[in-house]
């Protein structure tokens, strides 16, 4: 079940798909699984519950500022990793705005978690003082993402028995920090990100600490 509140929410409507304009207001959303034992071949019984809150904020004259706020809990329970919390993780060269960027995947799981999304668009920033860069008309951003988590003794026994090197957020959050450019040719962003915490252990795979990402994005 999802609950969505978006006060004056705006809409580009059509004969069969509806677009979100956004708010002016933030946005909140609620959801609610349950899982219970013995339906249609169903193995366990489960609550989980998760709540975000996102808004994007004027903050004149030094841009746009984007901001979400989430967090969740599955309670009273013992589950295989799939159906906890796998903190989406990036191991290709696309930037995710949605994911960690610097995590892998699979790497960090949570039964319980919190965590936020900053995105703050400069506009011009440093490039309208470059006279031969000014009329590219290039736009500056910085971003940061963290995110802590914690996992029940029962879920670390049931998940932390096999080969796979799971890890949990307990007491050492995840952050990254990254910084980069945007309309280039009108529709390239590049974004440059560090991993500020936790630091990848030396033998893991993809053990990144910095990495460049590419994507596409129109604004007007």
């Amino acid at each position: 079940m999802k609950l969505r509140y978006a006060f004056r929410e705006e809409f580009l409507e059509g004969n069969y798909y509806r677009f979100s304009l956004g708010s002016k207001y933030p946005i909140v959303e609620l959801k609610y699984a349950l899982g219970v034992k013995g339906i249609w071949k169903s193995n366990y019984s489960y609550h989980k519950t998760s709540f975000t809150v996102s808004d994007y904020l004027k903050v004149a004259p030094f841009g746009q500022l984007y901001y979400n706020f989430f967090g969740g809990k599955i309670f009273n329970t013992t589950l295989p990793y799939p159906l906890l919390e796998i903190h989406p993780g990036n191991e290709i060269y696309y930037y995710n705005k949605y994911a960690f960027n610097m995590m892998n995947r699979y790497e960090f799981i949570s039964d319980q978690y919190a965590g936020f999304n900053l995105e703050h668009t400069l506009g011009s920033g440093i490039f309208n003082y470059i006279p031969l860069v000014r009329k590219l008309k290039f736009r500056q951003f910085w971003t940061a993402k963290g995110v802590i988590g914690s996992l029940s003794d029962n879920n670390r026994a049931l998940n932390f028995q096999s080969t796979y090197p799971f890890k949990t957020l307990e007491g050492n959050p995840y952050i990254e920090l990254g910084t980069g450019v945007e309309n280039i040719l009108k529709f390239i962003r590049v974004d440059f990100v560090w991993r500020v915490a936790p630091k990848p252990l030396p033998a893991e795979v993809n053990n990144k600490k910095f990495g460049i990402f590419g994507s596409f994005r129109l604004q007007f």
